[in-house]
C-alpha cells in the first residue's frame, strides 16, 4: 500500500479587472460612494471637480493615467467627483481585485509596495496641509502688503491666498469676517461680483503685531503705557522732528509741559523708540515720528485691533 499526503495546494483565485466603456457625462466616481477603486483611464478623458460651487477642474486625466491608490492601500478618500469628458474607456482594479493579486506577492515586495504607498501619501499631506498656526495674523498681514487704492475681486482673492497658504477657503471666509467686523477691510459690489480693499495698510501690520505679541504670550506694548506716557505721545505727535537735542535738553523739554515727569522717564522714551539718535552725532536725538505715530493709531484704534466693537 502506498501512503502519502493527497492533499493538493489550494490556488488562489484570482479577481480580474472590470473593463468598461462610458459615455461622456457618466460620473465612474463619487465622493458619497462606497466604493473603492483605482481607476485606469485606457482612452478618451476623465476630469475630476470639486464637489462644491463653482465645481472648479482639479486636473483632467489622459489615456495611461490613473487614480485611487491611496484609496486603496492607504483607505484616504478620494474627495473629487470624476466623470468622463467625452465617451471613454476605463479599467476599474476593485477591493476584491487588488486583495486577490496582493496575496500572490512575496511578503518582502508587499511590505515594499505598502512603504512606498505610506511614504508617498505623507509627502501628498504635506503638500496640502497648512503650516499656518494662526490662520488670521497670516490673512492680515498678506492684506497689508494689498494696495490701499485697489479693489481686489474678493473670489480671486480668497483663491490665490488659499493657494499660497494651503488654508482651507472656509477658513480664510471666517478671517475676512473677522477682519470686516473690525473695519480693517471694506466690501463693495460692482457688476454683481464683490471686491475687497484694505482700508488702512499700516493698521493692518498694528494688527498681526497685536496678535504676535498674543501669540508669543506677550503684552502688546501701546497697551501697556501709562497715563502719563500717553500724554507725552500725543504731545510729541504734534512736535517737529527735525529738531535735534541732547538727552537732558529733550528732559528739560518734556518737564516744561509735564513737570511731574521723572528723569528716568527719559530711559522709557528711548525704550519705546519714541526719539533716535542722529547719525553723524549719537549724543543728539530726534523724534522718532513714524513711531510715535504708530503708537498713536494703535491707541486711536484700539476697540478695532482688540475686536471689542
Amino acid at each position: 500500500m502506498i501512503t502519502g499526503d493527497s492533499r493538493q495546494p489550494v490556488r488562489q483565485q484570482v479577481i480580474p479587472p472590470t473593463h468598461q466603456s462610458v459615455k461622456a457625462g457618466f460620473v465612474v466616481y463619487s465622493p458619497g460612494s462606497e466604493e473603492r477603486n483605482i481607476v485606469i483611464l485606457e482612452d478618451g478623458e476623465l476630469v475630476a471637480r470639486e464637489t462644491t460651487p463653482p465645481y472648479s477642474t482639479v486636473f483632467t486625466m489622459r489615456p495611461g493615467d490613473l487614480v485611487g491608490v491611496a484609496a486603496l492601500l492607504e483607505r484616504e478618500p478620494f474627495k473629487y467627483e470624476l466623470s468622463a469628458a467625452k465617451d471613454s474607456k476605463i479599467t476599474l482594479v476593485t477591493e476584491d481585485c487588488m486583495e486577490s493579486e496582493l496575496k500572490r506577492l512575496p511578503l518582502w515586495l508587499l511590505a515594499l509596495i505598502r512603504s512606498i504607498s505610506a511614504k508617498t501619501h505623507q509627502l501628498k499631506r504635506s503638500a496640502v496641509e497648512t503650516r499656518v498656526q494662526n490662520t488670521l495674523l497670516s490673512l492680515a498681514e498678506y492684506l497689508s502688503h494689498k494696495s490701499e487704492k485697489t479693489d481686489f475681486n474678493l473670489a480671486e482673492l480668497i483663491r490665490e491666498f488659499s493657494f499660497l497658504t494651503k488654508i482651507p477657503t472656509i477658513t480664510v471666509e471666517e478671517d475676512l469676517k473677522s477682519l470686516l467686523r473690525r473695519h480693517l477691510i471694506k466690501l463693495s459690489e460692482k457688476n454683481k461680483r464683490i471686491f475687497c480693499r484694505a482700508i488702512d495698510s499700516e493698521l493692518l501690520r498694528i494688527f498681526t503685531d497685536y496678535l504676535r505679541c498674543n501669540d508669543n504670550g506677550e503684552s502688546f506694548v501701546p497697551y501697556k503705557l501709562t497715563l502719563e506716557l500717553k500724554q507725552i505721545l500725543v504731545y510729541l505727535s504734534t512736535e517737529d522732528e527735525t529738531i535735534s537735542k541732547n538727552g537732558p535738553e529733550w528732559i528739560q523739554f518734556i518737564k516744561q509741559k509735564f513737570p511731574n515727569a521723572a528723569v528716568t522717564q527719559w530711559i522709557n522714551l528711548l525704550k519705546l523708540e519714541w526719539f533716535s539718535a542722529e547719525k553723524n552725532n549719537s549724543d543728539l536725538f530726534h523724534i522718532n515720528k513714524s513711531k510715535v505715530l504708530y503708537f498713536l493709531k494703535a491707541l486711536r484704534y484700539e476697540t478695532n485691533i482688540r475686536g471689542v466693537l
